[in-house]
């Protein structure tokens, strides 16, 4: 689905439309009718709906007395509503892309403690800080190379990809929340200034293939309308996969050199919102994300995330998790992205 991905864009008209129709806009299934002994959860998701839908039809199959409506949009148009709607939203969970649209919540105090349960199944690592919301998924950034570019010739850092070189050849989507993280890796790691100049490079060689998601710009390279481009690797294997499978793809999945600051680790994670009067049921559906039977679905479906539970292995389409060795920025320093948004609103890409 095409989206345009802003984590602290004001959407007023969104917001006020959506109040005034029991949010029917954001799509997904409306609330159930009530019924005897059922509790409905309404959940907002960033996530990928196909797979998000095979969870919760999992989830209700084991747990009968509980239904989730789901509501799905892009994450900052989400947050931003749980932000306006407060107290008073409908929405018991939030289920975010990218972990910075759960901070951004947890900072102004909307979200309610995570269960136990799914905090201790998940690695500390991938979880709130605070112990407000669970990882469920991970990710991280790459390249898409165009075929035509021969491998010695392949960038190993991010920063290099704003040099001259790749003029007219490179595509990225300014607006994807996915890009947030990179760029507040950067400016963690060499300061701001030296980040704003990252952003000046990158903008002035993909001039004529600034894309409006990231979608769109594994498509093109694939296609060979431009060389190189950034997304997070889940876009590449499913580019692939609608060419017929990774070896007939026109284009390749590359990662930057170990420990560069470009090559950004970002999870998706869940959260109750303190506002739910359902707490329970939905620590019952955020433990279920956290349990092997979840997880293995998200493994075997065509989302091309990475499981975070240990044991369960990702798609074999990928190489394992733990040959991976992005930087070091922990989803802590990644905080709520204000840095990026600030920088990518300086550089007119917002």
């Amino acid at each position: 689905m095409r989206r345009t991905r802003l984590l602290a864009a004001a959407v007023p008209g969104l917001v006020l439309a959506v109040a005034a129709t029991g949010c029917s806009a954001l799509g997904g299934k409306s609330p159930a009718a009530a019924q005897s002994g059922v509790t409905t959860l309404v959940m907002y998701s960033g996530q990928h709906e196909q797979t998000t839908d095979a969870l919760v039809t999992a989830f209700e199959k084991q747990n009968p007395a509980i239904r989730i409506s789901v509501r799905s949009n892009d994450e900052g148009t989400l947050a931003q509503q749980i932000q306006q709607e407060g107290s008073k939203s409908p929405a018991d969970l939030f289920y975010a892309e990218n972990s910075p649209a759960l901070e951004v919540l947890q900072e102004k105090g909307l979200l309610a403690a995570a269960p136990a349960a799914a905090l201790g199944a998940i690695p500390a690592k991938y979880d709130s800080p605070q112990g407000d919301w669970v990882g469920i998924t991970a990710r991280v950034t790459c390249m898409v190379v165009a075929d035509s570019v021969p491998a010695a010739q392949t960038p190993t850092s991010a920063l290099s990809l704003a040099d001259p070189q790749w003029k007219g050849k490179l595509a990225f989507a300014g607006t994807e929340t996915d890009l947030q993280p990179v760029i507040t890796a950067i400016a963690a790691k060499y300061g701001t200034a030296r980040a704003a100049a990252w952003l000046s490079g990158l903008k002035a060689n993909a001039a004529d293939h600034l894309l409006p998601d990231n979608e769109t710009v594994s498509k093109d390279v694939d296609a060979g309308q431009v060389q190189i481009g950034i997304v997070d690797n889940y876009y590449w294997y499913r580019q692939a996969a609608d060419d017929g499978g990774t070896g007939k793809a026109g284009s390749r999945i590359a990662y930057f050199a170990n420990g560069d600051p470009g090559y950004v680790m970002s999870v998706s994670g869940i959260a109750t919102l303190a506002s739910s009067k359902h707490k329970d049921a939905a620590a019952t559906f955020i433990t279920f994300l956290a349990s092997a039977t979840a997880q293995k679905i998200i493994a075997d479906s065509d989302s091309f995330e990475y499981p975070l539970l240990p044991g369960v292995a990702a798609n074999s389409e990928m190489p394992a998790l733990s040959t991976l060795h992005p930087g070091t920025v922990s989803i802590n320093a990644l905080g709520d992205g204000s840095t990026a948004i600030s920088l990518l609103q300086q550089a007119q890409l917002l």
